[in-house]
């Protein structure tokens, strides 16, 4: 074979090489998932900003399909999945490839260099620290051992709310009264005080997680995500706001740390008494776990917990008692449920929660969740490699997100979907949120589900449990109808303050034994 014909089968081959990549590459660019049209420079964002974004995105589903693409500014795929069949795809089928988180800019300044659990990219390092936290600090021991903080706290509510009833009746600010709770718990929980620069701590907080949406514009351009932080100022509020609540944690750790080490002088046990106290403890033995424990651990995981817990468990509460005003009927069916297992108690602990058989409480809260998730867009992933997701090609790199509240609303798969009805669990009863039906998964699923829930829905349960207890419920006077407006942010939260009446229920005497 001489040179010519030689060249000539190369060149062949080199063109249907080149043929077979173009067609392969316009074949894939036409099974991306539809979407909404794109705008030059800023892609979809047009589409839902200054928008309830978990409601905006199920009106767009319901037009482009339940998987669809948007472009988060010029180059970012965004992939918004909307049925029950591909979020199983998702958190569970191919979880291993969605499992990824992105490296958004909050979480390498206010997260400790990504140390947490909720936004750490998965890594060995998350492995081993989830590990730790689910076997150590959120296990079902440890959860019980602050039984006794959720009681008080919930109990000083309750008189709290004795005594504005006292007052001519005047409304309670439920809002303010179950974020404190929430609040309190978690501090005394993390920490073992109620300090008094909390306040400072958790508006740090708050502003952390209103940088945490990822539509920030350094974290629309991951590579030059450091220079745009700079340019747009991003960086600078965002270590003023590490400044403000690292300086309170390192206070707390090592205060905790010296009154240990008095223990020890002392002669006394050591106990673990709080979170805090538990890393310490676990920081002595780290090699055990793989990893060091360090400071900066720690404080990931505190901060994890108030991110967490503070508004998800205060506001699953507030839409729960919202609904149950608006249902006279299951107001009256929960609590006579109550009453009568209870009756003659004037204190109901939760170890009496636990042995009783409050069946309708369940369900309440099961239907409350369902109709209000704390995380209406579960916390966005991040695909490791280009996958194929209903029937479409998923590029490698894209932040991917569940509408778990447009799910749980979906009539294919609910009946009424907008109707609160608590019995629906009771007549499908194998329907939970632990990541096993994937029409309802308030908590997500999978490797990266929630690891805290069980802690959320302890406070959850006991707060229901003595609200309707104690008090009957009614509207303000002057007040026809409740408004159930949902305010802007990441989270499903009340755009108004729960403002109720309630009237003190005398407990009726406990009936004779025998």
């Amino acid at each position: 074979m001489d040179d010519s014909m030689y060249n000539a089968i190369l060149l062949a081959l080199l063109a249907v090489s080149i043929l077979t990549f173009l067609h392969a590459g316009a074949s894939r660019r036409r099974r991306l998932p539809p979407g909404p049209r794109t705008l030059p420079v800023i892609g979809s964002v047009h589409h839902v900003v200054n928008t309830l974004v978990h409601r905006r995105l199920r009106d767009l589903a319901a037009v482009h399909g339940p998987i669809m693409m948007l472009k988060i500014g010029p180059t970012m795929p965004l992939v918004v999945v909307t049925s029950r069949e591909l979020a199983r795809e998702v958190l569970k089928v191919q979880d291993p490839n969605f499992a990824n988180r992105p490296r958004l800019l909050v979480g390498g300044i206010c997260g400790y260099g990504w140390a947490d659990i909720i936004f750490a990219p998965t890594s060995d390092y998350w492995r081993k620290i989830r590990k730790l936290c689910i076997q150590e600090v959120l296990s079902p021991k440890r959860i019980l051992s602050f039984q006794h903080i959720r009681e008080e706290e919930v109990a000083r509510q309750v008189d709290a709310i004795r005594a504005a009833a006292a007052a001519a009746g005047a409304p309670v600010n439920l809002t303010k009264m179950l974020y404190d709770i929430s609040s309190r718990t978690i501090s005394r929980s993390s920490f073992g005080e109620v300090r008094p620069d909390m306040p400072v701590f958790q508006d740090a907080i708050k502003r952390v997680i209103g940088l945490s949406s990822g539509f920030n514009v350094p974290d629309l351009f991951p590579r030059l995500r450091d220079v745009l932080g700079e340019l747009t100022g991003m960086k600078r509020k965002l270590r003023e706001i590490h400044r403000t609540f690292d300086a309170i944690l390192v206070d707390i750790i090592d205060k905790r740390r010296r009154e240990r080490a008095r223990m020890v002088s002392a002669g006394k046990e050591v106990v673990d008494e709080n979170v805090v106290d538990v890393m310490l403890t676990l920081q002595k033995n780290d090699d055990a776990w793989g990893f060091s424990v360090t400071d900066n651990a720690i404080k990931a995981v505190v901060l994890d917990m108030f991110a967490g817990g503070t508004g998800t468990s205060g506001s699953s509460t507030e839409w729960a008692m919202s609904e149950i005003v608006r249902n006279p009927r299951v107001m009256k069916k929960l609590q006579e449920e109550i009453r009568r297992t209870f009756r003659g108690k004037e204190t109901i602990t939760e170890t009496d929660l636990r042995s009783s058989d409050l069946k309708y409480l369940k369900l309440v809260m099961k239907e409350a969740i369902r109709l209000h998730p704390a995380a209406p867009l579960l916390v966005p992933r991040e695909s490791i490699d280009t996958a194929e997701l209903g029937g479409y090609v998923v590029p490698g790199g894209s932040r991917i997100v569940v509408n778990a509240w447009a799910i749980s609303r979906d009539p294919r798969y609910w009946k009424d979907p907008e109707e609160f009805r608590p019995e629906r669990f009771a007549e499908d009863g194998a329907v939970d949120f632990y990541g096993l039906h994937f029409e309802f998964t308030p908590f997500g699923a999978g490797r990266r589900m929630c690891p805290g829930y069980n802690y959320g829905l302890a406070g959850m349960e006991l707060a229901l449990l003595q609200l309707m207890y104690h008090f009957d419920w009614r509207l303000p006077p002057g007040m026809d109808e409740l408004n159930m407006e949902e305010a802007m942010g990441l989270g499903v939260r009340r755009k108004n303050p729960l403002m109720l009446c309630a009237t003190p229920y005398v407990p009726e005497p406990a009936l004779p034994v025998g």
